[in-house]
């Protein structure tokens, strides 16, 4: 072959592969839908390109080889783009050597064909919404150096024992994984990772521990690790073996946080690199390493918080620390003498005590100093020599005395907590006058003398700065005195402004109206006269005036706002407009003063008088019938769930024990009837008296909120057949009496023509029964909830079950749900009703949990139950069993990298006359798409149950500390016998029950908030008092909330 003859073929080849490779790119771009930036519909243009056979490099995101004029790289990165991407479509761009599509909204599945661009040396598809498995063929991308498929939502299992591993990436430097749905026992997948330097693996559902590994199964990884994260699994056991952590002399980043790590932490003197360590939100015990804090490894970062660690810590010579923190563990002694350059010291949730003064030891490069939740007392010193101080938290503790007048003058400081103390005297004044001060927290205190804000009546007082830069202002809980100052107005930023519980008087600055930021104000339990002002900010969605001597008329427009709670009580001259729509004389044009008027007029006003006497006369009588026919359900409610049939059901002609799990039902029938919207949620109104509340409705339990009647007609009524606290029925006007009555039962319709077509799984081999015997089983409903229906079916064997119908689009796809199911169904306690089957039908609807049916009935019923009471008021020694009964269980689930997820007394059921507590609904978010879960989420938040730090998560989510909250409420609910969603009335106004206990506990009135039925005889008040302090630890901030293990010595300690 000559020469001319091999360049002529070697230039149609790329000319071949070019236009090969512009092809590939057109399609590609036929899956991008969306592109607010215009980077790729206007400029990814063939017109655009000289040469049709040359290699696009002037399209935004294109990068071409110049020798062999191939497409080498595709970078999209934070573009906004979004669509469903096929990635078939690069298959032909042989030479591809980087995608980079991180920070869009694309979807799609990566394919398994994507193994074979062997070119392909750097994959990123981050921050997106991909799904889907790894597919093991991925491995076969053996120049890939870069890996990273994190916050997505892939899921699945990790790709080890593939006929291509992992292992054959030697190439591989970085993996990151982190935020999908990835799971796999960690000593497998460790092990299936060589030559790596960055490992991601976070917040997925990898589960273990490192106790039984070996040095083979990290001696590929070990050596050239750099960076290691773990953390937001579900790993659990002990920590690494001293001989396992040898092997990580490289290691400079750790991070295992957030999960079910238990036991002693070993000596990391080997990690001679190591920069930071994160080991928080897990359930290590004992002392912590010396070497950590010593100085003899050059550790950074280190993070031990939300453990049980004990001992004192006496101080760092460490150059290098610069974040500590050890909050929410069990330390006790005094403070370190001394810190060498921290910039960040957490000790707070903690045991510490004596005074502060030993912080004058302390280096000057302490930026955030948070103390809060200990036992410190004394004065506070002068903390003038903290130079950068920017964030001070020392709420909680006992300390004493005047604040330094130095204190507020600060010049860095942005956050100030001192709430909870016992600090008195005036209010430096500096804090009024910072240009950085934003948060200022002086709650619960002694503070005496006026606000030290400029007034005109006040020319002694500070004067503001120009721009003052605070967002929020607490001040409630002191003594303060005088006026409220006009020069507040000058606080622009001001979101949130509390001065409840003080003495302060006077009128209400109109200069209110200025604080156009404002969303919540708190003025109660004061004594403000005068009008409340007409124009306040128009941004407020939080007010509490109540308590007070305000008069005057209440602008309409707060009126419309807010609920009466906001002005009253107190404030009895204070005039509040009736917002019902009433004709008004002010709509009748001009004034027509003539006999006729005044006769039709007072001929009106007969004629109004006799048909409200009538409607009253009625509505007394229906209130009286209504209530005779709730009594009558009130004694025969019960016997809907004993084979009884109901006087109602009997006038019917109808019983209440009809098969529901009918396969031969009507096909045009389908139960999607029982099924109900995200729009049905949840308040705490009222609750149900089901005899078996596992799964009990919170529409049946809890009523529905205010202004969703016109969603409640597709509901099915349940009310009828189950009585109510309050032992009335619904008025006809409220939105549960708009359903129509649940009349007939309600089938399993099979779609196919095969009666069994779809699978019935068994969890456990002690239970066998055939689908179509479940199908003739007498059924009854209990109740419905977030998670759909619950039935109470006997099996022809005389064995009863609960099966739960699942909500039509709540759960995961096939292999997962029976993937988790089983995960679920392994769970074997004495305290936990087990899941012993599971009905995957062919369509959607059909899906169906199946446990055992528990003689008993809810904690929920037992503490809320009204007349007639079917049980005796449980004692103090009865409901600190249940309290520590629900702990061991919480502890077995929690030690296995297991959640709840929807801890709530409905779904504790009080078994036998030793009123044994068993858990129902552990785990089943496991089972529920992120809408699902979210939804749960929501509903727990409205009835009282969820952990505040959920409130605003993006993707919030169960969690251990969220659990340990949920369980602190409960605690609350058995001391007191009020429940969660109660709004509480008092001197503070109107608070919820969490809020409710702490100022009860602040203001040393615990035994205010403890029902009476259980303070005032003769059960033993240390052990309530110690009962009250767990719960109230449990519903502490995240960093501060102790762990089960924790929660559970604890209640085992008390003594009755």
């Amino acid at each position: 072959m000559t020469l001319f003859t091999l360049f002529s073929t070697l230039s149609l080849l790329f000319l071949s592969t070019s236009g090969s490779d512009l092809r590939s790119l057109l399609e590609f771009k036929k899956g991008i839908l969306y592109d607010p930036l215009d980077k790729i519909f206007s400029k990814w243009d063939p017109s655009s390109i000289p040469d049709p056979n040359s290699c696009p490099n002037s399209w935004p995101g294109i990068s071409c080889d110049p020798n062999s004029d191939s497409v080498i790289a595709i970078t999209l990165d934070q573009l906004s783009l979004s669509g469903n991407l096929k990635f078939s479509t690069l298959l032909d761009l042989k030479s591809l050597q980087k995608i980079s599509l991180s920070g869009n909204n694309f979807t799609g599945r990566i394919v398994p064909a994507l193994g074979s661009m062997s070119s392909l040396q750097y994959l990123d598809l981050s921050n997106n919404n991909f799904s889907g498995p790894i597919p093991g063929r991925i491995a076969e991308l053996w120049n890939l150096k870069y890996l990273n498929l994190s916050m997505n939502g892939f899921e699945g299992r990790f790709p080890v024992g593939s006929p291509v591993g992992f292992r054959n990436l030697q190439q591989l430097r970085v993996l990151d994984l982190s935020s999908n749905s990835f799971w796999g026992d960690i000593s497998g997948v460790l092990s299936e990772l060589t030559n790596l330097e960055r490992v991601d693996l976070s917040d997925n559902e990898f589960f273990g521990g490192f106790s039984e590994m070996s040095v083979e199964n990290v001696s590929g990884l070990a050596n050239t690790v750099h960076f290691v994260n773990l953390s937001k699994n579900r790993l659990n056991s002990g920590f690494f073996k001293a001989e396992v952590i040898a092997l990580f002399r490289n290691l400079e980043v750790l991070d295992l946080g957030d999960n079910v790590i238990n036991g002693e932490l070993p000596s990391l003197g080997s990690l001679t690199n190591l920069k930071v360590l994160r080991l928080g939100n897990n359930q290590l015990f004992g002392g912590i390493p010396e070497e950590l804090i010593n100085g003899s490894i050059p550790i950074e970062e280190l993070d031990l918080s939300g453990n049980g660690f004990t001992g004192s810590v006496h101080g760092t010579h460490s150059t290098t620390l610069n974040i500590l923190n050890l909050s929410s563990n069990g330390l006790t002694g005094a403070l370190p003498t001394f810190l060498q350059r921290c910039s960040v010291v957490d000790l707070s949730g903690n045991m510490i005590t004596g005074d502060l003064s030993v912080m004058q030891q302390w280096g000057a490069s302490v930026e955030v100093l948070d103390l809060s939740s200990n036992q410190l007392s004394g004065s506070l010193p002068n903390l003038t020599w903290f130079v950068r101080l920017s964030e001070l938290n020392l709420r909680n503790n006992s300390l004493d005395g005047n604040l330094p007048a130095q204190l507020g003058d600060l010049s860095t400081s942005s956050s100030v907590d001192l709430s909870l103390n016992q600090f008195n005297g005036p209010i430096p004044g500096g804090f009024f006058t910072s240009l950085t001060l934003m948060n200022l927290n002086l709650s619960g205190n002694r503070f005496s003398g006026p606000i030290p804000v400029q007034d005109s009546g006040a020319g002694e007082l500070l004067v503001l700065p120009s721009y003052p830069l605070m967002e929020s202002l607490d001040l409630s809980q002191n003594s303060l005195s005088g006026i409220l100052p006009s020069g507040i107005g000058n606080f622009a930023n001001l979101r949130s402004l509390n001065l409840s519980n003080n003495n302060l008087s006077g009128l209400l600055p109109i200069q209110l109206s200025k604080l156009t930021h404002l969303q919540y104000l708190d003025l109660s339990i004061n004594r403000f006269q005068g009008k409340i002002p007409d124009k306040l900010p128009s941004s407020l969605i939080g007010l509490n005036m109540s308590n007070n001597d305000l008069a005057g008329n209440i602008s309409l427009n707060l009126r419309n706002k807010f609920d009466i709670s906001s002005f009253r009580p107190g404030n009895p001259l204070l005039t509040i407009p009736n917002t019902g729509v009433e004709p008004s004389t002010n709509s009748v044009p001009g004034q027509i003063s003539v006999h006729g008027k005044n006769h039709s007029s007072k001929r009106n006003i007969t004629i109004a008088v006799i048909v409200a006497t009538v409607g009253t006369a009625a509505m007394i009588a229906f209130v009286l019938l209504a209530y005779q026919r709730a009594q009558q359900k009130e004694f025969h409610g019960r016997n809907d769930f004993s084979g009884q049939t109901t006087r109602e059901d009997a006038k019917q002609g109808r019983s209440s024990q009809t098969s529901l799990f009918n396969f031969h039902s009507n096909a045009h029938r389908s139960p999607t009837s029982l099924s109900f919207s995200n729009d049905h949620l949840l308040t705490a109104n009222s609750r149900s008296l089901s005899g078996q509340a596992e799964f009990e409705t919170e529409i049946v339990e809890h009523g529905l909120p205010e202004g969703m009647a016109a969603g409640s007609s597709s509901i099915p009524n349940l009310l009828d057949d189950h009585p109510t606290t309050s032992g009335k029925k619904s008025s006809p006007g409220s939105p549960l009496s708009s359903s129509p009555r649940f009349v007939e039962p309600t089938k399993l319709d099979v779609y196919s023509p095969d009666r069994l077509a779809g699978e019935l799984s068994f969890l456990d081999s002690s239970l066998a029964f055939t689908a179509e015997e479940l199908s003739r089983a007498p059924a009854e409903v209990l109740g419905r909830s977030s998670h759909g229906t619950l039935y109470k079916a006997t099996l022809d064997s005389g064995h009863m079950l609960t099966v739960k119908w699942l909500r039509v689009g709540l759960v995961k796809h096939k292999k997962e749900f029976a993937k988790e199911v089983k995960k679920i169904g392994s769970i074997r306690h004495q305290n936990i009703v087990p899941l012993r089957a599971f009905y995957w039908g062919p369509r959607e609807q059909e899906r169906l949990l199946l446990a055992d049916y528990i003689q008993g009935d809810s904690l929920a019923l037992h503490l809320y139950e009204t007349t007639p009471r079917r049980y005796s008021l449980l004692s103090f020694s009865q409901r600190l069993k249940v309290a520590v009964d629900v702990a061991c269980c919480l502890l077995y689930l929690h030690d296995r990298g297991m959640l709840h997820g929807n801890l709530k007394p409905t779904n504790i059921l009080l078994e036998g006359p030793d009123y044994n507590a068993r858990l129902t609904d552990c785990g089943l978010h496991r089972l529920m798409t992120p809408a699902g879960i979210a939804e749960q989420i929501l509903n727990l938040g409205a009835l009282g149950y969820r952990a505040p730090e959920l409130d605003n998560a993006s993707k919030p989510a169960p969690s251990f500390k969220a659990d340990v909250y949920a369980f602190g409420v409960i605690l609350l609910e058995l001391l007191t016998r009020r429940s969660a969603g109660d709004i509480i009335s008092g001197q503070s106004g109107a608070v919820d029950l969490t809020d409710w206990v702490r100022l009860c506990d602040q203001e040393g009135r615990q035994m205010d908030c403890i029902d009476r039925d259980i303070a005032g005889g003769e059960e033993p008040t240390k052990a309530m008092d110690d009962l009250l302090a767990i719960s109230l630890r449990c519903i502490l901030p995240l960093n501060e909330r102790p762990n089960i293990r924790q929660v559970f010595d604890d209640l085992r300690s008390i003594s009755v």
